[in-house]
């Protein structure tokens, strides 16, 4: 209960612990909260002639919490938080409105209808609003798509069998344990397993939950009621008196009958009982919420149940490691389920596609971010589908979320930092971020005490539960983008900018420190911190940015220079340092890339500027290169006047470029001679700038080849007269 405003009363599911289903637990509270107070209204009317109405609105999505002591009240604010106020105005009496991120997020069983397009105060775009009608179960088989084909695991299934076949043979009861991370297919393989049994089986099931008001055995107990209900007992009076036992404790709320050890021998006593007609498989789901004396109570039971054909199934995500080392024996076997295989994922991929979303095609990415994880790649298909591919289904963003907020202390901040400094990092980068910053400081250190320390036994803990994979050492990564985007912004804006800051002072290379230092800027500003600091990190992105794209240009990769000097002249403004060499180096980029108005453009805008000369008849030499309508020699004309500019600046990129265009023009004329001498001096100003293209530049227009646009589009010497190439390349 976050808080009571009037009479409005404000509940937030989330805070301070995510669940992977607080979308569909918010809903069902809404409806529950309609119902009682419907309930209450009939009472109040019919004695004091009251009646109650209530409305409600529902949204989900990123909020700012923190909690005030003095007030005793968590603090949950930000524009989530407005919408779902607005809802809650815009519903009619008993109407229950939910935002379109709740519908997403609360999955498939929840059932709404359109209520178009509401104009929200406060929001600019309308908001699509749904009106909710109902919550289904959240079984699996509900919320997932086992209607598509089966799809790999076939040694599983294998493993599976041979336990089955081993308990059926009468070599006693037997306990296998499913390990995986979230989603990765542990009771869809169950259920497909299942389907293709040939031999009829007692089946029974029950799942875990890591909250809910409910007896410690309740799993057990539904699993047991599941094998009752399948298989009709004449028994003995011990076992008649062993059914009451259960009856009175177990089997009605979950909890243990006299004593744990009474319970464990009635409910082994109605196991063998059943076991007796049909082989048992006891199944029990999500073991890792599983409480100590329920999986103290299974391991006992596996072993009272000597002799008889009970197999028990345990599905766990890797969590449960942390509190049962996997183990293996005769009775006992443990199997761990990765990812599919490539081609796996693409069957599936196509399966998904036409059940789900009706997908001719999909993103190339979509593979990549699923990263063979089966409830990875529906989601993300589904939201394909949907239109929504800018960010992380809210499904999924609730599943890994929750992992993330379940997490100790030292792992979930070595993950936020790693987070920061991208999908691939190191642990020595990671610890030098954990301590860099003045004490007391934002962004200071996290963790000053040992103890504390994030990194170290904190990333062996994360690569056990999937978070993370080795990437080649030293170097680490986040095992999907999509935890890596989840745990990245589930870090506040302003943190985000001090530890962007204090990475690019760990980091080498113009390029990884500016991609820091730009997006720190970006979220000082969108936090409003529009102060001199701010100003000093945006000049100082962008100059390494416009050096960076340089840098990349002068190797001849056109895009990403084009990518570099665009965020560059993005940062930067007229007059400062770096502009202008990044603004006509870009020109020159666009102009190469068939962005030939937008390349002159900016090549005028160059030209505008009067601070630098030389930077200017760099770009006053590219205009009349690119100026289509130029007339013959007109290149020629300008690169000699621009010369004495690049000369006495000793700008030798300057040099190489004027020289290689005067030399054109004397070839054009046959004076080879002079063309050469011209060629050779601009080949030596090349080598010195390290400028590429230019060396080819000048190794082309010696062969005689057509004339020069960009160097990094020349081919072969097109049409050498010499019948030998200079240049090094095949002659063409």
């Amino acid at each position: 209960m976050e808080k009571f405003i009037g009479d409005a009363v404000m509940a937030v599911f989330g805070v301070p612990t995510m669940h992977e289903d607080d979308a569909r637990r918010a809903l069902a509270a809404a409806l529950g909260m309609r119902d009682a107070v419907a309930g209450l209204s009939a009472e109040l009317e019919s004695v004091l002639g009251v009646r109650l109405r209530v409305r409600i609105g529902v949204n989900t999505g990123p909020a700012v919490t923190g909690r005030d002591i003095g007030e005793s009240q968590a603090l949950v604010s930000g524009e989530t938080v407005n919408v779902a106020a607005r809802l809650e105005q815009h519903a009619g009496p008993g109407e229950i409105l939910i935002g379109p991120t709740t519908r997403l997020a609360a999955g498939p069983t929840a059932r709404t209808e359109p209520v178009g397009p509401l104009h929200l105060k406060g929001k600019q775009a309308p908001v699509a609003g749904h009106r909710l009608l109902g919550v289904g179960g959240d079984a699996p088989e509900l919320l997932r798509r086992f209607d598509v084909p089966f799809v790999g695991r076939v040694s599983e299934l294998r493993e599976l069998d041979l336990a089955l076949d081993d308990v059926v043979r009468g070599h006693g009861a037997a306990l296998v344990t499913l390990y995986g991370e979230p989603g990765i297919g542990k009771t869809r393989l169950v259920h497909a397993w299942r389907g293709r049994l040939t031999q009829p089986v007692a089946y029974g099931a029950g799942r875990c939950r890591p909250y809910g008001d409910q007896g410690s055995l309740t799993p057990l107990a539904c699993a047991v009621r599941d094998l009752l209900d399948a298989v009709h007992l004449n028994g003995s009076n011990r076992l008649t008196a062993a059914l009451a036992m259960l009856s009175a404790g177990l089997l009605q709320d979950g909890t243990p009958t006299a004593s744990m050890n009474a319970t464990c021998a009635a409910v082994a006593h109605v196991l063998t009982a059943i076991a007796s007609v049909r082989p048992v498989v006891l199944v029990v789901d999500d073991c890792h919420w599983a409480s100590d004396p329920l999986l103290a109570l299974l391991d006992r039971l596996v072993g009272e149940l000597a002799t008889s054909r009970v197999l028990v199934l345990w599905l766990a995500r890797l969590d449960l490691l942390a509190r049962r080392p996997a183990r293996s024996g005769a009775r006992s076997r443990a199997l761990t389920l990765t990812g599919l295989s490539a081609s796996e994922a693409q069957t599936m991929a196509t399966a998904l596609a036409d059940v789900t979303a009706h997908l001719a095609t999909w993103p190339a990415d979509v593979l990549e971010s699923a990263a063979g994880n089966p409830f990875y790649l529906e989601q993300l298909l589904t939201a394909v589908g949907a239109g929504e591919t800018s960010e992380v289904p809210p499904t999924l963003h609730g599943l890994l979320g929750a992992r993330i907020d379940a997490l100790d202390r030292p792992a979930r901040a070595a993950l936020e930092l790693a987070a920061v400094m991208g999908r691939e990092f190191t642990a020595r980068h990671v610890e030098s971020l954990a301590c860099a910053g003045p004490e007391g400081a934002p962004g200071g250190p996290l963790h000053p005490s040992a103890s504390d320390r994030p990194v170290g036994g904190a990333f062996s803990r994360l690569g056990t539960l999937r978070l993370v994979e080795p990437a080649g050492d030293p170097a680490l990564r986040f095992s999907s983008s999509l935890i890596h985007e989840v745990t990245y912004h589930s870090i506040a804006k302003r943190t985000r900018a001090d530890r962007h800051e204090r990475a690019a002072d760990l980091l080498t290379g113009d390029a990884p420190i500016a991609e820091h230092l730009e997006r720190c800027y970006r979220y000082r500003t969108e936090l409003g911190m529009a102060d001199q600091h701010t100003d000093t990190v945006r000049r100082r992105a962008g100059d390494l940015l416009a050096r960076a794209g340089s840098q990349v240009l002068a190797r001849c990769d056109l895009d990403h220079a084009a990518a570099l000097l665009g965020r560059a002249v993005d940062l930067l403004v007229p007059g400062e340092p770096g502009w202008t060499t990044a603004t006509w180096q870009l020109g020159e980029v666009r102009i190469a890339t068939g962005r030939g108005e937008e390349g002159r453009s900016l090549l005028r805008s160059v030209l505008a500027d009067p601070a630098d000369p030389v930077e200017g008849a760099h770009a006053r030499l590219a205009l009349a290169v690119a100026d289509p309508a130029g007339a013959p020699g007109a290149a020629a004309a300008v690169a000699r006047a621009v010369l004495p500019v690049f000369e006495a600046a000793g700008d030798d990129l300057g040099r190489a470029r004027s020289r290689i265009r005067m030399a054109q023009e004397k070839q054009l004329r046959g004076r080879h001679a002079e063309a050469g001498a011209l060629l050779e001096t601009a080949l030596e100003h090349a080598v010195r700038a390290d400028a590429e293209p230019w060396r080819w530049g000048r190794s082309a227009s010696r062969c005689g080849a057509g004339p020069l646009r960009y160097p990094p589009r020349w081919p072969v010497a097109r049409h050498c007269s010499r019948g030998t190439a200079d240049c090094g390349r095949p002659c063409a």
